[in-house]
């Protein structure tokens, strides 16, 4: 993923409560609130404002790009932009300038690579103490979840996974047992991860760094191995 999972949770909250109250921090409280959280985490409050700005000025529709890339690697990318056209032309720019990548022809042929699942993140303390990943799985099979996953980058967290339509009823669950949900979303897992090395693991690289610049990229997933 390209922004941290805690920022792009905000940034949907920020956007349903901008279309619901309106743009205005003083009189939608909803939208304030949000503004105080993105502080209280630390998070970009740059990034925030301007996620703002640019959505009242242009309202932007999401969409979903596939791309096949070197050595059996293929990327979903999710955007939001008022033109996509444009956004298509900006991203073979990237291809271009890295070499290797082109846009798949047909949605299924990236898309059967990965199963689309249900992913809770909260924090892993209840109370503030520290829940152990024995009493989290115990809990995962309580709510019918696949896997329960410590996650240590950037702070210590669970990710659940569930199928996709016991998405709200998972986070319903947690929220009831007093964890602190970071988010709740549908991501695409691949199902056989590939391993990527040389010139092609550097090409990846360098598109990643393109894509982390630009503002329309909300995330990226692929079928790449961890430490590949």
């Amino acid at each position: 993923m390209i922004k941290s999972q805690a920022m792009n949770a905000l940034l949907k909250k920020a956007k349903a409560a901008a279309l619901r109250g309106g743009f205005d921090l003083k009189l939608n409280r909803e939208l304030g609130a949000l503004e105080q959280d993105c502080r209280s985490q630390g998070l970009s409050l740059d990034t925030f404002r301007n996620f703002l700005a640019k959505l009242k000025d242009r309202p932007e529709v999401e969409y979903t790009f596939n791309v096949i890339g070197p050595s059996g690697s293929f990327f979903i990318v999710e955007a939001e932009t008022d033109n996509k056209k444009a956004f298509e032309n900006t991203m073979r720019k990237y291809f271009n300038k890295v070499g290797g990548f082109r846009f798949a022809t047909e949605a299924s042929a990236v898309q059967s690579w990965f199963e689309q699942k249900g992913v809770v993140t909260v924090k892993a303390d209840l109370k503030g103490k520290p829940v152990p990943l024995e009493q989290m799985e115990e809990i995962g099979i309580e709510l019918d979840c696949e896997d329960v996953v410590l996650v240590e980058d950037g702070g210590r967290m669970f990710e659940l996974l569930c199928q996709p339509g016991k998405l709200s009823e998972v986070e319903s669950s947690l929220t009831s047992k007093g964890f602190a949900v970071e988010a709740a979303e549908l991501q695409f897992r691949p199902l056989h991860p590939v391993r990527i090395e040389g010139d092609d693991a550097s090409k990846v690289e360098k598109l990643y760094e393109l894509l982390q610049e630009d503002e329309s990229i909300r995330q990226i997933f692929d079928n790449i191995q961890p430490g590949a």
